[in-house]
This record gives C-alpha cells, sequence and structure tokens, in this order.
C-alpha cells in the first residue's frame, strides 16, 4: 500500500514564504543526486550561481530545510530547498513508496564486504576528484609511523599548501578553510601525544602565523577559523612547555609574532610564562622596551604596546608599572577608570580615588567613572559628593538614565523638587539653542514623558520639534486627552508607510490605521477617520498586498 508523502506543496509555501516558493518552482530543471538517505531525511545538489548542497527534514517538529547558499546561511528556507522538496513529492507522487520497500542502503556493510584492492581504488578515484579527501588522507600519511616515524617534511609542505592563500575567500571558501585548520590540529595534536613535541611547537607556529596572515583575506563572518584554530593555539602552548626551547629565542618569536598584529590569534605572555621562566620573561621585557624606545615602531603599534606592556606587568605581579602602561594613553575616561581599579586592587585606595577624579574631571561623559566615584561615595557615606558627580555627569551628557541617577542622588539629602526644577530648566534652555536644541529637545520629551507629564511633554514637541518615534509615543499616551492631534498622527504615519511598500510596511500602517479609527470612535470622530481612510483606500486601490492586509485587520 502505497505512503502517503511526508509533507505537501503547502507546507514548503508556508516554510518558504511566497517570493522564495516562487523562485524554487523555477529551479527544478537544477535538482540533481535528489537522495532519500533515510526515513525523514533528503539531501540533493541544486546548481545555481554555485553548486549548493540542500537537506530536508521532516517530522514530528514540521519541516525544515539547510542549504549553504548566503541566503539558507542565514536561516531561510530558501529556494533552492524548495526546488528539492517539489521534486521529490512530484518523484515520490510518480514512484509512491512502498510499505514494503527495503530498508536504506547500508554503505557501510558494503565497503566492509569489498575486497581492500577495490577499496583502494575506490577512496583513489575519490581523492582525485575531491581535494578536501586528498589533503586529509595526505595527512593521516603522513602522520603515520611505519616504522621510521612520522613524516614532518611532508607535514609541513601539507600545512603549507592547505593554510597559504592567493586571494579573496568568500564564506564558502571560509568553511573550507576551516575544516583545514581541523585536521592540522587533530594531525598535531596526534604527533604530541606520540612525544614530538619539538616538532609540534614548530608546525604549530607556522600553522598560527599562516592563519593569522590569511584572515585578513576571507570572510569568515561565522567565526569558523578562530573556533577551529583555537586548539592550534592551546596546542603550540602545550608543546612550548614540554619542548624546552631557548627561553630567549622563544621571548622573541612570541614579540615578533605578537607585533605582526594578527587581527586572530592574540598569543599572550601569560600562556608561556613556564617555558619562557624568568630569563626568557626578562628577555622580552628588554625586546618590548626596545621596541617601545625606537619611536618609528611606537608610532606604528602605540595601542599594542601599551596592551603588551600592561600584559608584561600582570605577569611580573607589578602594579606600577600597570599603571605606567595604561597611563600612556590618557586621552579617553576608560583609561582612568582601569587605573583606579589597578589601584583598587592592591589596596591603594586613596590614589585609586584620586586618578578617577581626574578620570572624571577631564572626561565627565564617562559614566563607568562616574559610576566607580559614587559606589565609593555611598560606601563612605558621602552623599554630597555623589549628587555632585551626577549634577556634573548630567549637564555634561543629558540623557534620561541621567536625570533618573540625580533625583536619585537629590532625594537623598532632601533636594529632589530643587534638582528636578534645574535639569528641567537647564534642557528647556539647551533645546532653545541652535547648536544644543536638537538633542536636548529629545532629552527633555523623553523626560517628561517617562514622568508621564504629557501634556508638557506636548507641548515641549510643539515648540522645539520632535522626531516621528516621539510624536507616536505622544499620540499613544494623549489619545483621550488630544484625539483629534493623536488620530492626525497615527494616519500620517500610516501613509508614510505605506508608500515604503513592503509587507512589514504595510502591517505596521494597518495597525495605525486601527488605531485611529479606535480613536475615532471613542471620540464622535468617525465621519473624519471614513473620509480619510475612503481617500487612502482609493489612492492605493492596485497594492493588493495592502488590501488583503486591511481585509485582515477588519479595515473595509
Amino acid at each position: 500500500m502505497p505512503i502517503p508523502p511526508p509533507f505537501t506543496e503547502q507546507d514548503l509555501l508556508d516554510a518558504a514564504g511566497d517570493k522564495s516558493y516562487g523562485r524554487g518552482e523555477g529551479y527544478l530543471g537544477a535538482v540533481a543526486n535528489l537522495t532519500e538517505e533515510g526515513p525523514g531525511y533528503v539531501t540533493a545538489a541544486v546548481y545555481g550561481n554555485d553548486t549548493y548542497t540542500v537537506v530536508l527534514e521532516y517530522g514530528a517538529d514540521g519541516l525544515t530545510g539547510d542549504c549553504d547558499c548566503p541566503y539558507g546561511e542565514q536561516g531561510y528556507f530558501c529556494k533552492h530547498c524548495v526546488a528539492v522538496g517539489l521534486v521529490f513529492l512530484r518523484s515520490t507522487t510518480a514512484h509512491p513508496v512502498e510499505e514494503a520497500q527495503a530498508a536504506a542502503f547500508d554503505l557501510r556493510a558494503y565497503l566492509a564486504s569489498l575486497d581492500p584492492h577495490e577499496l583502494v581504488d575506490l577512496l583513489d578515484e575519490a581523492a582525485r576528484s575531491d581535494p578536501d579527501l586528498r589533503r586529509r588522507l595526505a595527512l593521516r600519511a603522513a602522520r603515520t609511523d611505519g616504522g621510521d616515524g612520522p613524516d614532518i617534511t611532508s607535514i609541513r609542505e601539507h600545512l603549507g599548501r592547505a593554510l597559504r592563500t592567493y586571494g579573496y575567500l568568500d564564506r564558502r571558501g571560509a568553511h573550507v578553510y576551516a575544516e583545514a585548520v581541523a585536521d592540522i590540529a587533530e594531525t598535531l595534536r596526534e604527533l604530541y601525544e606520540g612525544g614530538h613535541h619539538v616538532a609540534v611547537m614548530d608546525l604549530s607556529g607556522r600553522a598560527l602565523a599562516l592563519i593569522g596572515t590569511a584572515l585578513d583575506g576571507i570572510e569568515d563572518s561565522d567565526g569558523g577559523i578562530p573556533e577551529e584554530g583555537e586548539a592550534l593555539a592551546e596546542l603550540h602552548a602545550e608543546a612550548c612547555a614540554a619542548a624546552s626551547p631557548d627561553p630567549a629565542e622563544l621571548a622573541d618569536w612570541l614579540l615578533a609574532f605578537q607585533l605582526a598584529n594578527h587581527s586572530w590569534p592574540e598569543l599572550a605572555i601569560r600562556d608561556y610564562t613556564e617555558p619562557l621562566g624568568e630569563t626568557g620573561i626578562t628577555h622580552y621585557a628588554d625586546r618590548l622596551r626596545a621596541v617601545q624606545e625606537d619611536r618609528s615602531r611606537r608610532d606604528e603599534h602605540r595601542w599594542l604596546i601599551q596592551h603588551l606592556r600592561e600584559d608584561l606587568a600582570k605577569v611580573r605581579k607589578d602594579t606600577d608599572a600597570q599603571v605606567e602602561a595604561l597611563a600612556d594613553n590618557l586621552t579617553h575616561g576608560y583609561a582612568y577608570l582601569r587605573i583606579a581599579e589597578v589601584l583598587t586592587a592592591a589596596d591603594r585606595e586613596a590614589e585609586a580615588l584620586d586618578w578617577a577624579e581626574r578620570g572624571f574631571a577631564e572626561h565627565p561623559n564617562e559614566s563607568r567613572l562616574a559610576d566607580y566615584l559614587t559606589q565609593r561615595y555611598s560606601t563612605a557615606g558621602q552623599d554630597a559628593d555623589i549628587l555632585r558627580i551626577r549634577w556634573e555627569q548630567f549637564r555634561n551628557g543629558p540623557s534620561v538614565a541621567s536625570y533618573t541617577q540625580i533625583l536619585e542622588a537629590a532625594r537623598a539629602i532632601g533636594s529632589e523638587d530643587h534638582y528636578r526644577a534645574e535639569t528641567l530648566r537647564l534642557l528647556r534652555d539647551a533645546a532653545g539653542e541652535k547648536r544644543t536644541g536638537t538633542w536636548a529637545a529629545r532629552v527633555l520629551i523623553d523626560v517628561l514623558l517617562a514622568e508621564e507629564h504629557f501634556d508638557q511633554a506636548w507641548k515641549a514637541a510643539d515648540t522645539f520639534g520632535a522626531n516621528r518615534d516621539h510624536w507616536l509615543r505622544l499620540a499613544e499616551a494623549c489619545q483621550t486627552t488630544r484625539p483629534a492631534e493623536a488620530m492626525r498622527i497615527y494616519l500620517k504615519e500610516a501613509e508614510a508607510l505605506i508608500l515604503k511598500t513592503g509587507n512589514d510596511a504595510y502591517a505596521r500602517a494597518a495597525d495605525l490605521l486601527v488605531r485611529a479609527r479606535d480613536i475615532s470612535r471613542a471620540s464622535a470622530r468617525e465621519p473624519e477617520w471614513h473620509k480619510h481612510f475612503a481617500a487612502l483606500r482609493t489612492e492605493h486601490h492596485r497594492k493588493r498586498n495592502l488590501t488583503a492586509q486591511l481585509t485582515r485587520c477588519g479595515l473595509t
């Protein structure tokens, strides 16, 4: 008895949407190698701008599709998935599966039944047409101990071929590259476990350098390469500890690698303290100081040198050196905060507070410094100092958050009403100035809305101007107190959304029209609403998706 198809064309339409479904119908002739791997699992290749691999799965949770095209990799059920689904449905309709059909083909059992020579021929043929398979087999062969030990030279050559790039790699190329990194990490880990520590130290170091150089030309937005390469970075540090290299040579190598400024990996001296020892760390410090004193190199690597000096100071547990490194660049408030935190951790509280105060005087917009200072003053019960910090912070960077913080601080000393009036006066004055008007008006309206002073917020918007988000929030807040104005704001925004076109815009426009209709009913303004809505339907009657959306919302 024939088994009914596991999903329907409607299931495909629901999963993909109208646009992808329609495009998928044009790809039926591009589907190849359609295979039902087992119950609920179909694979195929689809030829488009590239050859894409599609996997469809169906079961209790419904139908899902996976495709390695750019749209599919974002998680969407793409046109290629639709094409595979349609071809599968039409093939099962023409040749229905019988209940008594034999079990899925057992590939492993078949391979186990072959003569070894036949297996060799099959693998050799497959490897000739699949470079990735050939690379994996070559690496396995090179690391196999056939009596003379692994072929380190061959592994080094394979490593160079696999990790050196010659031009830009897109996301698909990045996936292939990440697989090569994983294969090499596996090979080197096996060598390490076999006791070849010196070789692994050399090979993993080479691999990390090649990956770091290549990454600038690879579109690896998924982060697959660093994820696979993390094992190599860890292995290199382990191999150095086991191989006991010359400390000075290791220090030179590590600093040179760091100064190459790869986006990845970021090797840290703390991971090499054991093989470096005090001799290597001292040599590293001397070399780093020489780089710092070389003006041409210092200017080129200023931020990086500061970062390396800080890491070195942490390893040496030298608080003064860490502060000195951080103090090299005081152009931002966060540097002062870092210094204060380092000194606090060293129980040098007075120095920490002094640095934080100096930093806040220079950078009053640095909210993290303000938080640090208010926490310190709160512990000491210095409420007046907390209010001083919060007032300065608000004056230099008004926001709803800093407004709330200053009122909280003022409340602690009984001055809440005074500072509420002062903050609103400051905002109104700033909103009236050309240079500061726009942002000050936005903060003023936000503050008044947060405090539910809706009438004052509306007057501020009328006086100083407001953006569309503010007007919509004002309309929502004032539906009963200013129904005519609120309705007109909703209608105006709905028209603007309809002109953008697109189903999302239509859905938001319909929601606003519903709100406007409800206001008209509650305030006896239905004639005005009907007149506007009739004109809108007439003007946009050709937009079928809009008409359908309005009908779904009961707008007829």
